[in-house]
């Protein structure tokens, strides 16, 4: 019985931590030559959340920068993830593939119309040059709120993936699907489509050391960042029934060797950071006066935010956390690549309509100190801790212990509990564990696909540049 062999690679969720890309470039060449000494054929795929704004190479180049390094691997196929989708401008993410040597495959991404996206297809088969024909299907995380805002229209996954994967079964090998769904709803899809052979997923940042098998179909994830990349290795006979002729021996995620770099992938990087470094210099104000920042209080700095956050949304009021500001600002000349190195975050400004009640809870768990001490991590923040919450139009004693509600005033009047007001805030507010008075609130409204950056700038210059 003939038996061919296949080696597949996988990447996922390097969220633009460039640093660590030389060594999986290392590793990745390394294991391409591995495998064609053995005679096996060989694919390489990523699943999403390469690019990742709170990068300089990434907002100076628009995403096009990561594309190129996906380029030079020779990648055969990606999805994309939620950074791709939905932290670019509907624009961007159109032109972002216009130089990709590669088919992006998400199944369930389309325009208002239901048209599919002109750079993107639903599925793929893959001949490879020993004559697996292998399928491939990808999904996204389905935010469908955010990618309506933008523009988009996006679809939960399942139904076309079982769809896709009961047509493209009968004409492959080996049937793949890219999935930057999380783990949860891969092992759905394991269990609910047994036509996938190999799930490979995203997304939540898990570690799958040995991957995870639900009935016949594998799964794998490898982390986060570049620190990990997988790797499948397949045996595909030339007779039985469709699911004895695949045999899928070994899933790993490996552990990267940071040491081991690649020379060329690091001069790229290079070029491509002084390329983005000149297109970030672009002058954005003349300060007068230096704005502080400080994580433990009110500074400057995030007070002008916190106005500017209720002036963009339109908002009663406004509250956002001191630590999203990394560094102040200093007198003079005020650039781009500044505002990005102080606010490096890919969160979009938010409003929600909000009892007095609710509020009341709000400021008194945000006075916590485990609160202002906690070091989030993802949701898009990208700073160290969430730091002091800074609010505009709402005056709160600073000393006093227990806030009740005669203590709080806002836009000078004494607050309500049964009054509804407009807060606005930070998307990663409105999803999550942070502050469920927030996350709870089903009517919810974002402003995309400014940052929370951009409404900065937008103040810095309202609040210094005299009128001509």
């Amino acid at each position: 019985m003939a038996v061919k062999k296949l080696r597949i690679l996988h990447t996922n969720d390097l969220h633009s931590q460039l640093e660590n890309w030389p060594s999986v470039t290392a590793w990745l060449k390394d294991r391409k030559k591995q495998a064609k000494i053995n005679g096996e054929d060989v694919l390489l795929f990523d699943i999403g959340d390469h690019a990742d704004r709170a990068h300089p190479v990434t907002e100076g180049l628009h995403g096009t920068g990561n594309v190129r390094l996906l380029n030079e691997l020779e990648y055969d196929a990606v999805t994309i993830g939620n950074n791709e989708g939905m932290t670019l401008p509907k624009a961007e993410l159109d032109s972002l593939y216009s130089n990709a040597e590669f088919p992006v495959i998400v199944s369930n991404l389309f325009e208002p119309d239901g048209e599919r996206p002109s750079w993107a297809v639903p599925w793929k088969i893959i001949t490879t040059p020993g004559g697996l024909r292998v399928g491939i299907t990808g999904a996204t995380v389905p935010f469908q709120l955010f990618y309506k805002t933008l523009g988009w229209k996006v679809e939960y996954p399942l139904e076309e993936l079982t769809r896709i994967a009961k047509e493209l079964k009968p004409d492959t090998d080996l049937l793949i699907c890219l999935s930057h769904l999380g783990l949860s709803e891969d092992v759905q899809m394991a269990e609910q489509i047994p036509e996938f052979d190999l799930v490979l997923g995203a997304h939540t940042h898990h570690v799958l050391p040995e991957g995870k098998k639900i009935n016949s179909t594998w799964i794998n994830q490898c982390g986060r960042g570049g620190k990990y990349a997988g790797e499948v290795k397949i045996n595909i006979h030339s007779e039985g029934n469709l699911q004895d002729k695949v045999d899928i021996y070994k899933v790993t995620t490996e552990e990267m060797n940071l040491q081991q770099r690649d020379e060329q992938t690091d001069k790229l990087i290079s070029e491509l950071a002084v390329q983005a470094d000149r297109n970030m210099s672009e002058k954005v104000i003349d300060l007068p006066e230096r704005l502080n920042s400080d994580w433990y209080s009110p500074a400057s700095l995030a007070t002008l935010l916190a106005e500017g956050l209720t002036e963009w949304c339109d908002a009663e009021i406004s509250m956002v956390n001191a630590g999203v500001l990394l560094e102040g600002l200093p007198e003079g000349l005020v650039t781009y690549k500044d505002i990005h190195r102080i606010c490096p975050h890919p969160i979009n400004p938010a409003a929600v309509r909000i009892s007095g009640e609710k509020l009341l809870e709000i400021i008194r768990q945000a006075r916590k100190k485990e609160m202002v001490e906690f070091a989030l991590k993802g949701f898009g923040f990208r700073g160290k801790i969430l730091g002091a919450m800074v609010f505009d139009k709402i005056k709160v004693p600073e000393n006093k212990s227990y806030i009740s509600e005669d203590d709080v005033f806002i836009n000078g009047e004494k607050l309500s509990r049964s009054r509804e007001y407009k807060l606005a805030t930070l998307d990663m507010f409105t999803f999550g564990h942070l502050y469920p008075a927030i996350s709870s609130i089903s009517e919810k409204e974002y402003y995309m696909p400014e940052f929370l950056r951009d409404v900065l700038i937008w103040k810095l210059k309202e609040q210094y540049t005299e009128p001509e």
